[in-house]
């Protein structure tokens, strides 16, 4: 979703948000230091989706490229670049299965008045 509307597939998220006249996201709070992230610069699509999607650095891909060139090897690039650590295996009850789920970095919403309102 952007604005009130779908992004169609294949759109770029940027020019979804400039045609729906919704801002760019930008990065704030005091954690921004220790992740070499600068308040006010805007939130890219490939950062939000490694962030919030994968649980893993916004700058993942940089931080991969550099490792990489300092002899790491693939597996040590990509585990440095994820963010926390996972929470302890859980079992269900009922399967006694062990499962694994990782915790919510963050999360935003923003809430907007539509253009037209109608109260009856």
């Amino acid at each position: 979703m952007v604005g009130d509307g779908h992004r169609p597939a294949g759109k770029p998220l940027r020019d979804a948000q400039d045609e729906a006249g919704v801002p760019p996201g930008f990065w704030t709070g005091r954690g921004l230091v220790a992740l070499g992230l600068a308040a006010g610069d805007v939130v890219t699509e490939r950062q939000a989706e490694l962030l919030l999607g994968e649980g893993r650095h916004p700058d993942a891909g940089r931080i991969e490229r550099d490792l990489l060139e300092e002899g790491k090897s693939p597996a040590e690039a990509r585990r440095s670049t994820v963010l926390g650590r996972p929470i302890e295996h859980n079992k269900s009850p009922k399967t006694e299965k062990a499962k694994e789920r990782s915790p919510w970095l963050a999360m935003d919403l923003a809430f907007r008045m539509s253009s037209t309102v109608q109260i009856a």
